[in-house]
């Protein structure tokens, strides 16, 4: 085999790496690629956080349930079937998170730091149709208060 064949070759295996790497990352903006939710990007305030968005009553159930994390700058959004007072526990949960409640494009309640061991049932303070759960101390880093504005897009 020539030099040019074996440069070609080289070329065309970094080449095919690179667009694989390309394509796993692009992929990923639009699925998670393990779980196959869809990715919604949520604006609260000045933060940003890639959202896996589950809607079926089987998805909300499991949550992030036995997940050893989520990753920094990431969460689940729960895309409620019915605006009402939501209802979420840690069960299976793995790591801590903070729990924010939204409705009509405002913040209307964030549970902090709720503990993996944390065996209460947490209630939205108002009806909500959107729930985010993020990595713990989100709220407390990004500052996120009542009706503060949210966007999802």
């Amino acid at each position: 085999m020539s030099s040019i064949s074996k440069k070609i070759i080289f070329v065309a295996l970094i080449l095919s790496i690179i667009m694989m790497i390309l394509l796993n990352y692009v992929s990923s903006e639009f699925y998670s690629l393990q779980y196959g939710n869809p990715i919604k990007r949520v604006y609260l305030k000045n933060a940003f956080v890639k959202a896996e968005a589950v809607a079926t009553a089987e998805k909300i159930k499991l949550g992030l349930a036995g997940r050893e994390n989520i990753g920094e700058g990431r969460g689940m959004l729960f895309l409620m079937p019915q605006d009402d007072f939501q209802r979420f526990w840690m069960k299976g949960m793995q790591f801590p998170i903070d729990i924010i409640w939204i409705e009509n494009g405002r913040v209307v309640g964030c549970e902090g730091r709720i503990s993996q061991d944390d065996q209460r049932i947490f209630t939205s303070p108002e009806k909500s149709s959107v729930v985010l759960e993020v990595n713990a101390g989100f709220c407390e880093q990004n500052d996120v208060q009542l009706n503060d504005p949210v966007r999802i897009e």
